[in-house]
């Protein structure tokens, strides 16, 4: 028999409505495939009103590790979870409210007591949508942050250990029905609570598939139905992929996307667990180790604004220039985005906001070498599977900045040739993109009918 790894986002239990939803799927879900075990990943309730994100359990919750309105944040927390029970006619989870009560009493604003802060978001997810499950008749059971083996190492943007992989298969293996477990939460050697960062439900997700060798993992988002070709806010009507490879899902992680993290993926690769992006009704994304003749070439494009570049230069050849240049970076936090070589000059593009201390890498090299700092740049990077066998896709790159008026300061491509990226004005990051979709994408559709 089969086993399934299902897991909902914020959205999709940030209600009653909403949870009824999610029971729905899942009450469909095992009607129909009879799996042998179905495992649900729940993650914090999210927003309710549509603007703005305060209102986010996950939100409310960081307000208090804060230290911020601490008495209104958690009235607020509780009223909502307690209403919330009472419109699904199941009982308040009153030994949460109390070990947040403990945890706020011992918040000594570390990443100890943040984890047993925020923790408490997926928890009462647990709690609503488990015992809503059971109030319905379906076969049930809900785990505790650490009962069900996702052991970690830090407390918090915490990774699996080696040990967690065999833990979870032990803890669950046998359990049959529906088996509720909190996304985003671990527990390291002590037995204490440990958050996983961004994006770390997905990773319980498929870390949980990868232990129990589930044949398939479906993360439901209802506000972005799956990958889009570009950025939804420049390219509104960006068409949805029905299929990326694995790499090409890391590559698109790494470059900016919103919508998976490269750590989620890993587990699911390991084992080639296929990996649905979808939204209630299974339209979405497939992401497997690989993927139709049909969907090979480039394919996606990603964007990233707050980038730096340093151009650095140097009068005589001279062995080591790239060498001892990284070490500046190193030394500095720096991480380097692209490196673009030149007669006499390398230019280094970094993210603003990690640009650790920037001070300190630029007295270093004002000592060696002369050097420009330019600020404001936009990462656009155009990516695909089968871009190492298209011919012209610079030559492609380049019309389309000329089409809208766009000059580029950088290009790269990366040694997987996965991706190509250039470094254009933050101003231009809207025409940049919509210009890359309309010549590989748009024009392309257009063509074929």
């Amino acid at each position: 028999m089969a086993k399934y790894v299902l897991k909902f986002g914020g959205t999709s239990l940030k209600d009653a409505d909403a949870v009824k939803r999610a029971f729905s799927i899942i009450n469909d879900f095992y009607d129909k495939n009879k799996p042998e075990q179905l495992v649900v990943v729940a993650s914090a309730a999210g927003k309710i009103g549509d603007d703005a994100l305060d209102d986010k359990i996950t939100n409310l919750l960081e307000n208090i590790y804060n230290k911020e309105k601490i008495s209104s944040n958690k009235n607020e927390i509780i009223s909502r979870t307690s209403k919330l029970c009472e419109t699904l006619s199941i009982k308040p989870p009153l030994d949460l409210y109390s070990d947040l009560e403990k945890a706020i009493e011992e918040n000594e604003h570390d990443d100890r007591s943040y984890s047993k802060i925020v923790s408490m978001g997926e928890r009462i997810s647990v709690h609503t949508l488990g015992n809503f499950i059971k109030k319905n008749n379906l076969e049930t059971g809900t785990f505790d942050f650490n009962e069900f083996g996702m052991i970690t190492g830090k407390y918090k943007e915490a990774h699996a250990t080696e040990d967690a992989t065999i833990e979870i298969e032990r803890k669950l293996n046998g359990k049959k029905g529906v088996l509720i477990v909190p996304g985003f939460l671990g527990y390291n050697e002590k037995g204490e609570v440990t958050t996983s960062g961004r994006d770390g439900s997905n990773y319980t997700a498929t870390k949980i598939g990868e232990a129990i060798l589930a044949d398939d993992i479906y993360i439901f988002n209802r506000e972005e139905q799956g990958v889009r070709r570009a950025p939804p806010k420049f390219v509104p009507d960006a068409e949805i992929l029905k299929e990326i490879s694995y790499n090409e899902a890391v590559e698109f992680a790494e470059l900016g996307a919103k919508i998976i993290n490269a750590k989620s993926i890993g587990p699911a690769r390991n084992e080639n667990i296929p990996i649905h992006i979808v939204d209630e009704n299974y339209q979405g994304t497939k992401i497997a180790s690989s993927v139709s003749l049909e969907h090979m070439g480039a394919k996606i494009i990603a964007s990233s604004p707050h980038h730096h570049i340093l151009t650095v230069r140097y009068e005589t050849d001279k062995p080591g220039v790239l060498a001892q240049i990284a070490n500046y970076f190193g030394d500095a936090g720096i991480n380097i985005d692209s490196i673009a070589d030149e007669r006499h000059a390398l230019s280094f593009a970094f993210l603003k906001d990690d640009s650790g201390n920037l001070e300190s890498l630029l007295k270093n090299l004002g000592k060696d070498y002369k050097f420009s700092l330019e600020n404001s740049f936009a990462r656009i990077s155009l990516i695909g599977e089968g871009m190492r066998n298209q011919v012209g896709v610079i030559a492609k790159i380049a019309s389309a900045y000329k089409n809208k008026g766009v000059s580029f300061e950088m290009i790269s491509q990366a040694l997987s040739q996965l991706n190509i990226t250039t470094f254009v004005k933050q101003e231009y990051e809207r025409m940049a993109v919509k210009g890359l979709y309309d010549e590989f994408f748009r024009n392309n559709a257009s063509n074929k009918k």
